[in-house]
């Protein structure tokens, strides 16, 4: 069998600017709309997809650095692909970004890719290969293979010279959307005690099966919310390092699995599902509030870091009590947490030029201002 005579380097770079732009731009507006889409199912597919875009980002950056384009934006996109882009980027819904991203944008990415499968040298380009196949799978995933987008985007020409796309952010939030049967009140579930977000002897572990029901419902909902703050750190700070939209996008992954975690622990051993208690955004809101720094040492690196000792303490209890079941929950939690704190550490460290100390000092005057819970007072 004849082998595809391939594309030339600066062809297959071209090809791969196309890609990035793509990627770049859903992961920016799939983390700025994520928080908007009510249904909890959306939001953990977002979640999932969004950790796939991002990583497929970072291995095309390095791609393009082997294909002789070292530069962090590798030229502009053509027209053409900026009315796809703009289509993105002009939402003004969350149903109206996906419906532009899940029919025309992914499905343009996954068609562009098996054509430079079809047509690259297997052998002298096996690194692209290689990349593209695991990619555009994940991509046809994400869209069950539908949409109708029939333009080879990877075709287009890339406009060297050009200044860099900038990335419309926004507006901020007021409160993240739930499911319409999820009822939202200002004070959240009542029947929540504050003892059980509290660390050392006076902490309470949830070991009755009402209590228990509460609990997860209400940790369920906390899990979503800390997803959708790190979707919104990435949205609204384009400008930092590409490995912080990862961490971010990793971390977000964690919190909505997270979520689905006790969404099936509630059905299957807990007799309750999502919506059957209400819930609130009081501490979304207190550290939505902070720049990105704040957010980084009080949610990161106060708040999780807490939860680390909770997990522990309440894997143990349930563990002596002959809960296994219900332990093994915290048990994964907890080893989830220990990267969380670390993303503090390490992007604290980096808006404050670098210095680990100076974000642990930060991190110790922000806690001054909490209460037993861990809240913003």
């Amino acid at each position: 069998m004849r082998r595809p005579l391939g594309y030339d380097v600066d062809d297959n770079a071209s090809r791969f600017s196309n890609y990035f732009h793509v990627l770049r731009e859903l992961v920016h507006f799939t983390n700025g709309w994520m928080p908007l889409e009510p249904s909890f199912e959306r939001k953990y597919a977002l979640g999932d997809h969004v950790h796939d875009d991002a990583r497929a980002l970072i291995k095309i950056k390095r791609r393009l650095y082997e294909l002789r384009n070292p530069s962090e934006y590798p030229g502009s996109p053509s027209p053409e692909l900026e009315r796809l882009l703009d289509r993105m980027a002009q939402a003004q819904s969350a149903q109206e970004y996906l419906t532009v991203a899940y029919t025309e944008a992914k499905p343009a990415l996954a068609r562009a890719m098996r054509i430079h499968l079809d047509n690259l040298d297997p052998v002298a380009d096996e690194p692209s290969l290689r990349l593209l196949t695991q990619i555009v799978e994940r991509q046809e995933r994400h869209t069950d293979g539908h949409g109708g987008f029939d333009q080879d985007i990877g075709a287009l020409p890339v406009r060297l010279r050009e200044a860099p796309r900038e990335l419309r952010i926004l507006p901020p939030l007021d409160e993240p959307a739930r499911d319409d049967f999820v009822e939202v009140t200002a004070e959240g579930d009542p029947y929540l005690s504050r003892e059980l977000y509290v660390n050392g002897a006076e902490n309470h572990v949830p070991i009755e099966p009402d209590e228990q029901r509460h609990f997860f419902h209400g940790l369920m909902d906390a899990e979503l919310s800390a997803a959708e703050l790190m979707a919104r750190n990435s949205h609204e700070h384009p400008e930092m390092p590409w490995d912080f939209h990862t961490d971010m996008a990793r971390q977000n992954w964690d919190e909505v699995r997270h979520a689905k975690l006790h969404d099936l622990l509630m059905k299957d051993q807990l007799g309750c599902e999502w919506g059957d208690y209400p819930v609130g955004f009081s501490y979304f809101k207190s550290i939505y509030a902070y720049d990105l720094l704040g957010r980084l040492c009080l949610f990161n690196g106060t708040s999780e870091q807490r939860a680390m000792w909770r997990h522990s303490h309440r894997r143990k209890k349930l563990m002596e009590l002959g809960q296994e079941r219900v332990a093994l929950v915290f048990d994964y939690l907890l080893a989830d947490e220990v990267p969380h704190v670390h993303n503090g550490v390490r992007w604290g460290s980096y808006l404050l030029g670098g210095s680990e100390q100076a974000y642990r000092d930060k991190v110790r005057e922000l806690r001054a201002s909490l209460d037993e819970t861990g809240a913003p007072a």
